[in-house]
């Protein structure tokens, strides 16, 4: 039996002979902080199954998702308290997937989808490409930091009843917001008066900090028949590229709604490594996902002090979960795209936030899921520039 113990040291040269695209995108001299990948050694039990999978020499259709439904199943109720009905599971390759068809299910060309601006930039691809409607509830940014208005969600709702979905991130990105218990009832209610459906992508949602509640949507007062949830351990163990997802349904109605609409064939199939991956880290990641939390809660903590003391300008609400952190710039004197600048001038690649929409202008998005090393070269390279 391997051992799970995670570890947070960094081989940059190992990652880029590797040959993801996180590492390899930009040039060698350029430390990446960018895409929402960690760049931490996998979880043993992982490479296990994907060795023995290739042991076998067999990689044939899949056939049952038995042991992946039930290690989701699993994994949901010991790390969220999440009673998952295993029969209103589909497992599909990608949460992007899921997000688009449970909004093509619940809607019709034409119909309006809202986003949380700013927000996750794929997200912005699902109403064209389905020839739906995107309608923007914009976050608002307070002391306390971003929130949701409830009742901007219910003016936007009444004065356009062509909207048939709202499409949320949570936890939000890039922003690292939860929305607490009250505001997520509250949107549910609000949904069902309209007769709205709710489409959750709750990819980041094991990434979540001490003292900070993060409960599924599916959980709130009223849900079952309103929200879908679309997830995988792919933020949490970085297995992006193994393609495998689940979309959770409340009920059968809501299931049966997203199976008439997409019919098997075209939703297609996970993979079998895929499959075998995330079956392996929801079995068996709790003690490795302790770790990365530990670690990513303590760089966390690293980049509030450093940016709080080393670059006073820049204005930053610590996320209440991810590791992303969202920073506005607009002191800073780096000009309307200062990810590009912050290339050029710190060789460091970070998010451009005008790309997450509406409230992202002057914004970088910041990767710290690293090791202490990196992420103070990082900030090393990057403190100089961050001044007005």
């Amino acid at each position: 039996m391997s051992s799970s113990r995670f570890d947070p040291s960094v081989d940059p040269a190992a990652r880029r002979a590797a040959g993801g695209l996180k590492w390899n995108h930009y040039d060698p001299d350029v430390l990446p902080a960018w895409v929402a990948e960690t760049d931490f050694a996998p979880l043993p039990e992982i490479v296990d199954a994907i060795q023995g999978l290739t042991d076998t020499g067999l990689f044939g259709y899949t056939g049952r998702e038995d042991r992946l439904v039930e290690a989701c199943v699993g994994w949901m109720k010991r790390r969220h308290d999440w009673t998952v009905d295993p029969t209103l599971v589909l497992v599909l390759t990608d949460v992007m997937q899921g997000v688009e068809a449970a909004v093509t299910a619940f809607s019709e060309p034409g119909d309006g989808v809202i986003v949380t601006t700013p927000v996750y930039f794929p997200f912005f691809k699902v109403s064209p490409s389905a020839r739906r409607r995107q309608v923007e509830w914009p976050l608002s940014r307070g002391d306390g930091g971003w929130e949701f208005h409830v009742d901007e969600l219910e003016s936007i709702l009444d004065s356009d009843p062509g909207i048939r979905v709202i499409l949320l991130s949570h936890p939000h990105n890039p922003t690292g917001r939860i929305m607490d218990t009250e505001t997520m009832d509250a949107v549910v209610a609000v949904a069902a008066a309209h007769e709205v459906m709710i489409v959750s992508d709750e990819i980041h949602s094991d990434l979540v900090y001490p003292g900070i509640d993060h409960r599924s949507l599916l959980t709130a007062a009223g849900a079952r028949d309103r929200v879908v949830v679309s997830t995988s351990a792919a933020k949490t163990f970085a297995i992006s590229g193994l393609r495998a997802s689940v979309l959770v349904c409340g009920s059968r109605d809501v299931k049966h709604r997203l199976t008439a609409a997409h019919p098997r064939m075209l939703l297609g199939h996970v993979n079998c490594v895929g499959s075998r991956a995330t079956s392996a880290a929801w079995e068996s990641g709790d003690e490795w996902t302790d770790g990365l939390l530990a670690h990513l809660g303590a760089m966390r903590s690293r980049l509030i002090d450093r940016i709080g003391s080393e670059a006073p300008l820049v204005r930053f609400h610590p996320p209440d979960a991810t590791y992303l952190a969202w920073l506005d710039l607009g002191a800073c004197d780096l000009g309307d795209a200062p990810a590009d600048r912050l290339v050029e001038v710190a060789r460091v690649a970070v998010g451009e936030g005008s790309m997450f929409g509406n409230g992202g202008d002057k914004h970088i998005r910041l990767n710290f899921a690293t090791s202490a090393e990196m992420l103070d070269e990082i900030l090393d390279r990057l403190i100089p520039h961050l001044q007005g």
